[in-house]
């Protein structure tokens, strides 16, 4: 399988980041596409470069367990994310991206 090009990578992420504040995919689904598809790595590969079990990162990837914030951030660092406060009501979050894409404050 082709590693995809920068462009193909962040059209990937907005199109999956879109998908998780809209509330129609998981964090875990989240994870495991983008370990899938933009790293093509194994569990157990991945796991290793963020310094987690495999167990670990198999039970976040099935929405299972609770990570904490530092194994969230650790395991979202490669694709240039971090954990954050979002809000729970999708209807909210639909609102919050409509109006420009981002909240003021």
């Amino acid at each position: 399988m082709n590693k995809p090009s920068s462009s193909e990578r962040e059209a990937l992420l907005i199109a999956l980041l879109t998908r998780l504040f809209t509330g129609e995919i998981t964090e875990g689904q989240l994870l495991r596409t983008l370990r899938k598809d933009l790293l093509n790595m194994s569990q157990t590969e991945y796991a290793t470069l963020v310094g987690v079990s495999r167990r670990t990162l198999s039970d976040i990837e099935r929405d299972t367990g609770s990570p904490s914030l530092a194994v969230l951030n650790a395991i979202f660092k490669p694709f240039g994310l971090k954990a954050g406060l979002l809000p729970r009501n999708p209807a909210l979050m639909k609102k919050l991206l409509a109006e420009n894409g981002k909240p003021t404050l």
